[in-house]
């Protein structure tokens, strides 16, 4: 009970945090905890006017304002600057945890204005979780006002007011992410929690879909056939609630947090077909009262890179946020790509490190160091890398910056002048922050007036008298650092007027292009000016980490360079010119590269990466650039091989030039299974072509070909199976049933064939022969026949193992020639044997209903001559040839066994224990042996 109460208890919290109905509780728990963060480390808070209880994601938008959202439906803009604003309240079911709890922009945002939304929304006789696509209305400004257009892309039954749908990501090439809970009862055990691991039921899952909701052909259950039915979508299965989600940008694969039940949270690296075990496992642990059901029999577990327990300690918590891995470059190198993540209920935040195989190479701080954060529910990217998530406590964005790492902001500024007013126009908007961060403008005009936070465009009109004054812009960004800039002015002076030609502010250019430029210059008081050139290289990994390289410069009427080769850049022409009053004019043309997409693809999952594009798998790239994309030597599963690029050489290392399309490669990968097959020729005899595409189910794999199949697993290694074998293990459920094969399908000495298997340590086999056909043997029976000698002494089974009618025992039938025999086991008889004319005179008396079960295998008597079975139920039969089987039974059989059973003088039984009158009799060779309460047992001699 006191189990149950606290489950209840936490689940209750968990629910009315995010209905916003519990703040009692709240207020009682670690949420008021002071915040602790590492030196260095600052929060920077954003309303984002969702108001408390209610912020449940956000996305940036390329301008860096944001998108927000609310459980209750609501679609918040949130701008750089200023008040957020409702765009949109759109239909939905808030309750529990359930509600608008998804939000992603499209890649191709700023031309399709496309977003992507999860939610629950009310429909006849019910509600539905819909995954739907919208356009954002943009105002007369720009700015988003509206969201129409809903294309919903995928929809599945509520059936539970938790687990729901979850998060989605959209990617470069088009296609999406989506997660969605098991929909279970979590009050109580609640069996339809296994549509977890069910590939035709759409709950307990990660979904990649295709861009119109399709799944994609790389899924591990791709139906060409049927590719919008639930298993072509299904990427991974087995999860309670796998709450957040991020794709890694160097393996390709999804790290998800898995929201725990009773003890355990887990993150967990998602391999394409995995099965993460749920509600048979949670984490690496058997989940009381589901791993005894029958649907979770042989259900594999991918363990988590990390799981958490339950509590209030340190290491513990109740409610695992998914996180990111940070990209940025201001942080700490220690916590530069590490994946940041965090648990709300208990309101901090944990990093650790996965390799390329998604193995874990870095523990989770122990105690954490970012403590009182309030409650992440998203984890995201600020524009420059840092860490922002959304506190659904405080219905902020809190953001986390390292003021240690923080760059100084760059002043910029030009002006224009009126001489008749002595009115000068002074423009700062060139100016930048190399962390992104937004601006604040402070003016001094140089006649001791000043304008403090006034924009980056202001005017100022000056006194008659004086003509030349120094101006001064600075710049602050949010954490008080500082840029400034003098300005030359001559309120006076008529600002030399500057004409620049340029390609055009469409155009892009390759690697080596030239970009050519020509510019005139004139002043009022002056004449023709000299122009004076400058180049530089921008290059911007992200935005918010654009810094320059300076480049050649010049003088005269035109200018041109050559396209820069260096990645990720553009370049900024200068053409400048200085009157005699030292009034300077400028104008700038960005040079932009003509990009296209390269994508690395790998035939199994694998770390593939661009070096030069972060170690990403995915880039847009200048035409005619040149560098080097890589490919791990072994897949994620730790087994597959590079055998090389499609096209490419076989080295894991290809340097590629991009051509004027985009370009995807593709890195072969042989499985285990290719490399068996490519390497056998007399298995490909065997097998022959391959059927179907491999397919990858929990930690096992596996490929149909013409005559059978190819098994690889890690305890089994890589074995065929093939022919009635096969059919009868696909037909049992397979893996589920037996798991992996450890043996290739061979033969008996005397013909049959046979494959073994290994499911968590149960050794099971099928066997078969023309007489018998293909039966399964397992568990303590199959140590038993293997004990006998396998077909030896019994022969082959004749049927699966099954139970018997008192739902007490286990056995299997077998034959040999004309001889049946069985063996029977409950757990507290063991296995034996029986067979021949003692198992038939057994079968006369109703099998284990009549004498009980068998408590030895038939063995033969001390002299030699007979043959016999001891039963649970105080009985024996016992054989010779001259006598046959008969039973014994209960005082007559004590009686017997004073005597020294058959080396007494009655020697063998004769007949099976008889009524007479009312008196019980046993007739043997020497004499007979009879019982009625009153004498007891009296033997006499013939």
């Amino acid at each position: 009970m006191a189990l149950g109460k606290l489950r209840a208890v936490r689940h209750a919290f968990v629910a009315a945090v995010l209905t916003g109905a519990l703040l009692p509780v709240v207020s009682t728990g670690e949420a008021a905890a002071a915040t602790t963060l590492p030196a260095g480390f600052v929060l920077r808070d954003t309303n984002t006017g969702t108001g408390q209880y209610q912020l449940t994601d956000f996305a940036y938008l390329p301008d860096q304002s944001v998108l927000a959202t609310a459980k209750n439906g609501r679609v918040q803009w949130v701008p750089t600057s200023g008040t957020p604003r409702t765009i949109a309240t759109l239909p939905t079911r808030e309750i529990s945890d359930i509600g608008l709890v998804g939000l992603a922009v499209a890649p191709d945002y700023a031309t399709s204005h496309a977003i992507y939304i999860t939610r629950s929304i009310n429909v006849t006789g019910g509600f539905v979780f819909r995954l739907s696509r919208f356009t954002v209305g943009l105002d007369a400004a720009g700015a988003p006002a509206s969201l129409g257009g809903e294309q919903s892309l995928f929809e599945v039954p509520g059936i539970s007011e938790v687990h729901a749908i979850n998060g989605v990501i959209p990617a470069a090439d088009g296609t999406l992410w989506l997660s969605i809970g098991d929909n279970g009862d979590f009050t109580k055990v609640d069996p339809g929690a296994l549509r977890s691991q069910d590939i035709n039921q759409p709950y307990g899952k990660i979904f990649h879909l295709a861009a119109d909701g399709k799944g994609v052909p790389a899924n591990p259950y791709y139906d060409a056939a049927n590719p919008a039915s639930t298993a072509s979508k299904v990427f991974a299965r087995g999860f309670r609630n796998p709450f957040r989600m991020t794709i890694d940008a160097n393996s390709g694969l999804p790290v998800v947090g898995d929201v725990g039940w009773n003890t355990w949270e887990e993150v967990d690296v998602v391999q394409r077909g995995s099965n993460q075990g749920w509600p048979c496992w949670e984490g690496n642990h058997a989940t009381p009262g589901y791993s005894t059901l029958a649907g979770c029999a042989g259900v594999p577990n991918q363990a988590p890179i990390f799981e958490y327990q339950h509590g209030t300690g340190p290491m513990q918590g109740n409610s695992v946020t998914g996180g990111i891995v940070y990209n940025g470059s201001s942080y700490p190198a220690a916590y530069r790509g590490s994946y940041f993540f965090g648990d709300y209920v208990t309101n901090k935040i944990w990093t650790l490190r996965y390799d390329d195989q998604g193995r874990l190479t870095q523990a989770p701080e122990n105690p954490p160091v970012f403590t009182g954060v309030g409650g992440p529910v998203k984890f995201a990217a600020a524009p420059n890398g840092d860490i922002v998530y959304a506190d659904i406590l405080s219905g902020n964005l809190r953001r986390l910056s390292y003021s240690a790492g923080n760059t100084a902001p760059v002043a910029k500024a030009t002006t224009t002048t009126d001489p008749d007013t002595r009115t000068v126009s002074f423009d700062g908007s060139a100016s930048v922050d190399y962390d992104n961060d937004l601006l604040k403008y402070d003016w001094d005009f140089g006649d001791g007036a000043t304008a403090a936070d006034a924009g980056p465009t202001t005017s100022h009109q000056y006194a008659a008298g004086t003509e030349s004054f120094t101006a001064k812009l600075t710049v602050r960004d949010p954490l008080g650092l500082t840029g400034t800039a003098t300005i030359a002015v001559a309120p006076g002076n008529h600002t030399p007027q500057l004409t620049l030609t340029t390609p055009g502010d469409t155009a892009k250019f390759a690697v080596n292009q030239q970009v050519g430029l020509s510019a005139t210059a004139t002043d009022t008081e002056d004449g023709p000016l000299t122009v004076t050139w400058t180049s530089a290289v921008r290059h911007c990994p992200s935005e918010a980490t654009c810094h320059s390289h300076p480049g050649a410069g010049g003088t005269g009427a035109s200018f041109a360079q050559p396209f820069t080769e260096h990645p990720d850049s553009r370049m900024e022409f200068t053409a400048a010119v200085t009157d005699s009053a030292g009034v300077t004019t400028s104008k700038t043309y960005t040079a932009w590269p003509r990009q296209h997409r390269i994508t690395l693809l790998s035939t199994q999952p694998a770390a593939l990466s661009i070096p030069v594009e972060g170690g990403v798998n995915t880039a847009l790239v200048t035409e005619g650039a040149s560098f080097d994309v890589e490919a791990s030597p072994l897949g994620t599963d730790g087994v597959s091989k590079f055998t090389g690029w499609q096209g490419g050489p076989t080295d894991t290392t290809w340097v590629v030039t991009v051509g004027t399309s985009d370009l995807t490669l593709t890195a072969n990968y042989d499985t285990p299974i290719d490399q068996r097959y490519n390497g056998d020729a007399a298995l490909r005899t065997t097998l022959g072509a391959p059927t179907a595409a491999e397919v990858t189910d929990g930690a096992v794999h596996y490929r149909a070909y013409a005559n059978g199949r190819l098994y690889w697993s890690a305890v089994g290694g890589t074995k065929f199976i093939t022919g009635p074998v096969l059919d009868k293990y696909v037909a049992m459920g397979g893996l589920t049933k037996l798991g992996p094969p450890t043996s290739d399908t061979a033969s008996t000495s005397d013909g049959a064939q046979f494959n073994d298997f290994n499911n968590g340590g149960n050794v099971g086999s099928i066997y078969y022969t023309a007489a018998t056909g293909a039966h399964a043997i397992y568990g303590e029976i199959r140590k038993k026949w293997a004990a006998l000698g396998y077909g030896a002494i019994i022969g082959y089974p004749t049927n699966d193992e099954d139970g018997t009618p008192d739902g007490i025992g286990r056995f299997n039938h077998f034959i040999k020639g004309n001889n049946v025999g069985s063996i029977y086991f409950t757990p507290s008889t063991g296995a034996h044997a029986i067979y021949g004319e003692i198992r038939k005179k057994w079968a006369a008396y109703g099998y284990e209903r009549g004498l009980g079960y068998p408590t030895n295998d038939e063995d033969g008597t001390p002299d030699g001559v007979g043959r016999f079975n001891h039963f649970s139920l105080g009985h024996s039969i016992y054989f010779t040839n001259a006598t046959g089987a008969h039973v014994i039974k209960g005082e007559i059989r004590k009686r017997w066994a004073a005597l020294g059973w058959e080396r007494s003088y009655l020697r063998y039984p004769t007949t099976d224990e008889y009524v007479t009158g009312s008196v019980y009799r046993s007739d043997f060779q020497g004499g007979y042996i009879t019982y009625t309460p009153q004498t007891g047992a009296v033997d006499r001699p013939w």
